[in-house]
């Protein structure tokens, strides 16, 4: 069953808050397109999301897996809920050196009536190698 009006307003409302405020915001995510499960989140590896070898940071990689994973779960919730992640796995498999960009592209495995389920792929967007893929579930109260 699809989100009824009023919930893809509400949800419309909270996607364009989140473009204007928050944690992500402050690290430079942008946020492309979202909407059926799915959400896609784009990052440019800049001095404030770098480690010390100007490599994109882990933790950061980890929070944008977690951000289009938010985006793309209550994108698909009846109720348009965000959710409380319980986990998150993430697995490293390639550098972003500083000035690629990277695209996180999030897909909701299964939204059900208290747990949501995705898979997040994180790319270069110059050459598409995969930085990192990461799983997450989230709470989602009733």
């Amino acid at each position: 069953m699809s989100q009824s009006e009023e919930v893809r307003r509400r949800v419309a409302e909270r996607v364009a808050r989140l473009e204007e405020e928050g944690f992500h915001r402050t690290l430079g995510f942008r946020l492309l397109e979202w909407g059926d499960g799915r959400a896609r989140v784009e990052l440019e590896v800049t001095p404030k999301v770098e480690n010390p070898n100007a490599m994109l940071h882990g933790g950061a990689i980890a929070t944008l897996i977690d951000h289009a994973g938010t985006v793309a779960i209550f994108s698909s919730d009846r109720q348009g809920r965000p959710g409380v992640t319980t986990d998150l796995t993430v697995t490293y498999l390639a550098p972003a050196p500083h000035g690629t960009t990277v695209v996180a592209d999030a897909l909701v495995l299964k939204n059900g009536k208290t747990l949501a389920f995705v898979t997040v792929d994180v790319r270069r967007k110059g050459d598409g190698v995969l930085v990192a893929q990461g799983r997450m579930t989230k709470y989602q109260d009733a």
